[in-house]
């Protein structure tokens, strides 16, 4: 190369495969973007044909078709085949052309459709308008057909030419009505071979829109497609027991709006279901744009992780804040490239965060006190019969544990089983001193306390105690194999398979160093380490699953051999994360599919598998902890219950030899 030579950037095909198949990674994804392009041409209606509770082979296809302005060829050249074109600042305006607020931005929702496809087909046929002077009536329709494979392979600096469209059949609505003008997206040589449930993908795509039917109708298989509308047992601001979040509060019905500390206004309602949401990329509050989600449901943090909070496995709700996505300045743009999550580092979504964590807690204090008063109601005759025999001020006491019992999330009947263990127990004199000590603590403590003592039950106490003693043993010798920087096989390994409480009492070994191929599974193994997961988990069961959460977990030395933290790297990272999302699909096939859940458990992280442990996988749960915080956490919860478990003991003993 000449020093005289232009210095150009350039680009290789596989862009399109970080922009779309990478950026989009899900059906769901992929649909809610095709449906948004409907909403910015002005349609009316779009009918999307999905291939619902079968495995997808060559022949299987997606169809997108909409009734709305459609393209002509100048169009579908200069605008909507031109990757990155910023449509907002061409325009200077964020409305379309009927005067919608345009739900697009960037000009890379095209390449959705490469997350679930490898081939798209283009057929449409554009609005009779007059343009710069120009009839269109009569024009032509025009179609095109794009190979995710052929434009992957595109040599350095060279274009891309469409290929010719295979259906040039006439735009047909599924009622058979003529439609005169729109367009036509055709999906084939899908990606996902593992069938996609009905219910859940319509309910993951009801809270994508919030779209009024005389705006725009959304048909799925030629069923309209419902609005986001979960069956909750408390809804909140209509359930508000009276102590509203905020001065300046306005309700309306089910809603409530205000004004937030850097004047934006917002619009909200929050609910709780009966029992925990099964899918856990449901629990939360989605956030609503345009009538678009701009984020995906959460709990207002700026960053990954599952809180302690009780109530939050069953919150739902909604949050609608147009503001968001206003404007047509690309350098104003609050919403990631991928348009369902915000920019959460932007520091001017601060006093939006803020508040959103404050409400998020009111309404789980909310849930709390009418849960309690529920619970008080339906329990107050029985209760009253079952205290009796105790005298004033104990029944002052033992009356304040139901209320502590239900913030846990027991039924009635629940609470009312603790209670009778608890009365039967009154002669053991360390029992009562318990919920006499427990009565003295603050009510947050007490219900972490009386959840722990009916996760353990009142087991015979002599029993539990030697239980307690032979597991801080094991937890005694495990800190001595993270300190002298034990190998993860077999050291480590072998250690947590006969313990495996050690990572959480509530998980239940299913499956040890599980095999890949078994379960489907194409995996790259690291040299030293073999093709296998190091555990799989299972928690316990509810009706009508069999398995509630399938838990992958990847243990990692602490140390190197000579003494220093060892740190993972980003290709293990990478790795780990890849075959989570596999395990994901496998399970995926089941009629009630399990959460999936991942564990990487290690002292230190490169920097690049710290950014890389940032990202998220849709429909998988994502955790990563230290040796230190793993111990801490188990031997703290296990010391404590041995000096409720040796006081007891004690307590026997003593009563025996008299």
């Amino acid at each position: 190369m000449s020093e005289e030579a232009v210095l150009e950037l350039k680009f290789l095909g596989a862009l399109v495969e970080q922009l779309g198949a990478q950026m989009y990674p899900s059906a769901t994804a992929t649909i809610a973007e095709l449906i948004s392009n409907a909403w910015d041409a002005d349609a009316a209606n779009v009918w999307v044909e999905f291939p619902f509770g079968e495995p997808w082979t060559e022949d299987s296809k997606i169809v997108v078709l909409d009734d709305g302005h459609g393209m002509t060829r100048a169009e579908a050249a200069d605008q909507y085949l031109v990757v990155g074109r910023k449509r907002r600042v061409e325009a200077r305006s964020d409305e379309s052309r009927g005067g919608r607020l345009l739900h697009g931005r960037k000009g890379i929702g095209k390449l959705a459709a490469f997350g679930t496809a490898r081939v798209l087909e283009c057929y449409s046929v554009a609005q009779a308008r007059a343009v710069e002077g120009a009839d269109t009536n009569g024009v032509s329709p025009i179609s095109f057909r794009l190979d995710y494979d052929h434009i992957r392979r595109r040599p350095v600096g060279s274009s891309y030419e469409t290929e010719a469209a295979q259906d040039l059949s006439p735009l047909v609505s599924p009622c058979g009505r003529e439609i005169v003008h729109g367009t036509r997206i055709t999906l084939s040589g899908l990606r996902m071979k593992r069938a996609i449930g009905e219910a859940r993908f319509l309910d993951s795509m009801s809270r994508r829109f919030a779209l009024d039917a005389s705006e725009m109708r959304i048909h799925f298989n030629g069923l309209p497609l419902s609005r986001f509308n979960y069956d909750v047992q408390i809804r909140l601001p209509r359930d508000m027991t009276g102590d509203r979040p905020r001065e300046g509060l306005q309700v309306d019905g089910d809603w409530a709006s205000e004004e937030l500390a850097d004047g934006q206004r917002v619009r909200w309602w929050i609910g709780f279901t009966e029992k925990p949401l099964a899918d856990e990329n449901q629990r939360g509050i989605s956030v609503i744009a345009r009538g678009k989600m701009a984020q995906r449901p959460f709990h207002f943090e700026r960053v990954g992780g599952v809180s302690n909070q009780l109530g939050l496995e069953y919150m739902v709700g909604e949050v609608e804040a147009d503001w968001l996505d206003e404007g047509w300045d690309i350098g104003e743009d609050r919403i990631q490239a991928n348009r369902d999550q915000l920019r959460l580092e932007d520091d001017t979504l601060d006093p939006f965060l803020t508040w959103g964590r404050k409400l998020v807690a009111w309404a789980l204090r909310e849930r709390r006190e009418l849960r309690t008063g529920t619970v008080k109601k339906e329990i107050a005759a029985e209760l009253e019969e079952l205290l009796a025999p105790f005298t004033t001020d104990q029944r002052k006491a033992l009356r304040r544990i139901p209320a502590a019992l239900a913030a846990t999330e027991m039924s009635s009947v629940e609470v009312m089983r603790v209670m009778h263990d608890v009365v039967n127990a009154r002669d053991d004199q360390v029992v009562r001193q318990m919920w006499e000590d427990i009565d003295k603590e603050a009510p947050d403590a007490q219900v972490r306390i009386w959840d722990v003592i009916h996760r353990f039950g009142l087991i015979d106490a002599r029993r539990n105690q030697t239980i307690i003693e032979t597991r801080l043993k094991a937890i005694d010798q495990l800190k001595a194999y993270v300190e002298e920087g034990a190998k993860e096989v077999p050291t480590i390994h072998r250690h947590i398979k006969e313990n495996v409480w050690l990572l959480d009492p509530r998980w239940h070994l299913l499956g040890d160093e599980v095999h890949l191929e078994d379960l489907g599974i194409k995996y790259e193994p690291e040299p030293d380490v073999g093709k296998r997961m190091d555990y799989l988990f299972a928690m316990q069961p509810s009706a009508p699953s069999t398995v509630d959460e399938i838990l992958v977990v990847e243990i990692k030395r602490a140390k190197t051999k000579d003494g220093r933290v060892h740190r993972v790297s980003g290709a293990e990272v990478t790795k780990f994360q890849d075959y989570l999302i596999q395990a994901e699909q496998v399970y995926a096939r089941d009629e009630h599919p399990p959460q999936v859940s991942g564990i990487m458990i290690a002292d230190g992280f490169s920097g690049a598998a710290r950014q890389r442990s940032k990202m998220e996988i849709p429909g998988v749960r994502l955790h990563y902890r230290t040796w230190a915080r793993v111990i801490r956490e188990t031997e703290r919860l296990h010391r404590g219950w041995l000096t409720v478990a040796t006081r007891r003991a004690d307590s026997t003993e003593r009563g025996a030899e008299h």
